[in-house]
């Protein structure tokens, strides 16, 4: 599709055409995240017109856990929108501070009507940095909304600052042990030039699902696109056309390093 806008030259109006990022040449993206998730970023590289292929590594489950007493929490802190699902129909303040690690969980929460969400923006690491800085001990617990899986301790490292941390497991990404058919035929006849790649998990069952269906040739022809260095640090067992890693750990960033060469 091709933009237009309409500039006044004189008393004649002309149509001129607008500048925008498209890419310039076939591309084919490997999608893994849970469905809902891959099914979004495949409506936003369309609008690159970019293909995809969907093949989730993570399957979610969200878990009946009982009903958490938020009142007696200072703040809650949420590493991943499917924890976040935890706030949904369910008594609490909208102005109870929420703490974030990135931006599109925030955005998420925001949706729901919460009032007070704070972004750290980043990683755990700087989840945690903002968490000590604007909370204090004394004024109460916070309650952790988390994963069954998860790859930092957040709870010891707050406690070791003093924090008293309730740990609540809102679902688990189970793993999904095969590729699809669309994805393995895609693979096979090497469409696929790259594979987006969300966590350090993810990564390692897509090694282990690529090397379950002896398709490690393709490797040095796929690009892949990781959210974090800690993504790339699971994938040195294999040689890849180019490992790429996003600025900051969201979507959009993701999206920017399909600019790169």
């Amino acid at each position: 599709m091709r933009l237009l806008s309409v500039v006044k030259l004189g008393n004649a109006l002309r149509l001129k055409p607008v500048q925008t990022w498209c890419v310039k040449y076939e591309m084919k993206i490997l999608l893994t995240r849970p469905i809902e998730d891959s099914q979004r970023i495949a409506n936003d590289l369309k609008e690159l017109n970019i293909n995809s292929v969907i093949s989730p590594l993570l399957e979610i489950h969200r878990k009946r856990n009982k009903e958490i007493d938020y009142e007696k929490y200072q703040s809650v802190l949420i590493t991943s929108k499917n924890a976040a699902f935890g706030l949904c129909d369910v008594a609490i303040k909208k102005s109870l501070p929420i703490y974030c690690v990135g931006d599109e969980t925030s955005r998420f929460i925001a949706n729901l009507g919460f009032s007070n969400v704070i972004s750290a923006s980043g990683d755990v690491s700087d989840l945690i940095k903002i968490t000590a800085e604007n909370l204090n001990p004394s004024e109460g617990p916070i309650v952790y909304l988390s994963g069954q899986h998860v790859r930092h301790n957040i709870k010891k490292e707050l406690e070791y600052l003093d924090f008293e941390v309730d740990v609540s497991v809102i679902y688990e990404a189970k793993q999904i042990k095969s590729f699809n058919v669309d994805m393995l035929k895609s693979l096979e006849k090497k469409e696929i030039t790259g594979v987006f790649l969300y966590s350090p998990r993810s990564a390692r069952i897509f090694i282990d699902n690529i090397k379950r269906t002896k398709l490690t040739a393709v490797a040095p022809d796929l690009k892949v696109y990781c959210i974090s260095l800690a993504v790339a640090d699971e994938l040195k067992e294999l040689k890849w056309k180019k490992v790429l890693i996003a600025h900051k750990p969201d979507n959009a960033e993701m999206l920017a390093l399909l600019r790169k060469k």
